[in-house]
This record gives C-alpha cells, structure tokens and sequence, in this order.
C-alpha cells in the first residue's frame, strides 16, 4: 500500500526543485528589471523636475543683469505722465459728473414747480 519507491521521491524533488527555480528566475528578473527602471525613472523625474518648469514659465524675456535694478527715469517719466493723465480724466469725469446732476436737479425743481403751478390753478376758487 504505501511503499515508497525512488522513482517517486526523485519525482517530487524534481518538480520541487523546478517550482523553486522558477521561483527565483521570477524573483531575479523582477529585480533586475523593475529597480533599473526605478531609479532611471527616479532620475529621469528629479532632472525633469528641475528644468521643466522653468522652461515652462510665463516669463519669455530675457533681462540683461546690468539693466535689471528697476525702472529707467524714462520709464518713470512715462508713468507720470500716465498718472497725470489719469488724473486729468477722472478730474474731467468728475466734472461732467456734477454738471449732469446740477442739471437733472434743476430740471426736478422745474419739473416740481411746473407740478404745484398746475395744481394751484386747477384749484376751486371757494372753499
């Protein structure tokens, strides 16, 4: 009934001894393939990371060292004049402004009197 035979003991170690190679074949190449893969990406993302988005950036101009202190008094010159004339505007503007609202009163208070005229001269004469 149970008798063991060398033809079954070399068997099962050759199908063990298989499933074990195969085993570490897969346990091998996986390490082999997956940590160069890892720290190429690793590299590749930390080079990446660097550059990309300061070539990315909104900010296309190229400013010479010896002329980025601040604004030339052109420039300044020029946003004064800017200024000046932003405020000559708002002062016209201003202006207009009260001017339109002198006028709409008056013609409330024409308006108003016109009103009251009316209702005078369509009153009964006897109380």
């Amino acid at each position: 009934m149970g008798s063991i035979s060398i033809d079954n003991i070399t068997k099962k170690t050759a199908r063990k001894s298989r499933a074990n190679i195969m085993s570490e074949q897969n346990n091998t190449s996986f390490a082999h393939a997956f940590l160069p893969g890892l720290i190429l990406g690793l590299i590749i993302g930390a080079v990446a990371g660097a550059f990309v988005p300061d070539m990315m950036s909104a900010n296309k101009i190229k400013v010479d060292p010896a002329h980025a202190g601040g604004p030339s008094h052109r420039d300044m010159d020029q946003m004064d004049d800017m200024i000046d004339d932003a405020a000559e505007t708002a002062d016209d503007a201003i202006d207009n402004m009260e001017d339109t609202a002198e006028d709409l009163v008056d013609d409330a208070e024409a308006a108003a009197e016109d009103l009251i005229d009316d209702a005078e001269e369509n009153l009964p004469d006897s109380p």
